[in-house]
């Protein structure tokens, strides 16, 4: 039971992926959120989502070319 309902902004976040183009992480990260927005694993699906998160902007995280 929850004490406070999540609002639906806040299910919208910790669902979101947003993943880098080439980035093997994040491919791993969004098959694994398919399977479980298939399973109906909400648990799942947010920490899949989270991952994705967790790393958004590779390329600014790569060395600079010198």
């Amino acid at each position: 039971m929850w004490a406070v309902q999540p609002s639906a902004g806040l299910d919208a976040w910790l669902y979101r992926a947003d993943p880098v183009e080439g980035c093997d992480g994040c491919a791993r990260a969004m098959l694994r959120l398919a399977a479980a927005e298939r399973a109906g694993a909400q648990t799942a699906r947010y920490e899949a989502s989270r991952d994705v998160r967790a790393h958004p902007r590779h390329a600014e995280d790569a060395a600079p070319d010198l």
